[in-house]
């Protein structure tokens, strides 16, 4: 029975202090990736519809909230009032036809 081993010399992949970046093996050899013209295609298929995807028309942005926007609601009888809500605590009632904030509130 044989039995193949394989080593790796520490020296090869390991960081000699913490700030070191980590080393990766790479081969670029195209004839020891016989699969790779496969996964560029199919990446550039992927990002090709990522693009066709976004290539929607944009509309407008609401500046105002220093941190990610969680929560977001609509008026019930008024199309033009929005109100959203983020982490940094606040709250904010938007004019959507005007794009600017009408009100903040702080919790």
């Amino acid at each position: 029975m044989r039995v193949k081993v394989l080593s790796r010399n520490p020296s090869d992949y390991a960081r000699e202090t913490k700030a070191d970046i980590h080393r990766i093996q790479r081969n670029v050899d195209p004839v020891l990736h016989p699969l790779e013209g496969a996964r560029e295609y199919q990446r550039a298929l992927n990002a090709a519809k990522l693009e066709r995807v976004f290539a929607k028309p944009f509309v407008g942005s609401l500046s105002g909230h220093t941190d990610g926007v969680y929560c977001m609601a609509k008026h019930p009888s008024v199309l033009s009032c929005l109100v959203s809500g983020s982490c940094d605590g606040e709250i904010r009632v938007w004019n959507l036809s005007r794009q600017q904030c009408m009100l903040a509130f702080t919790a």
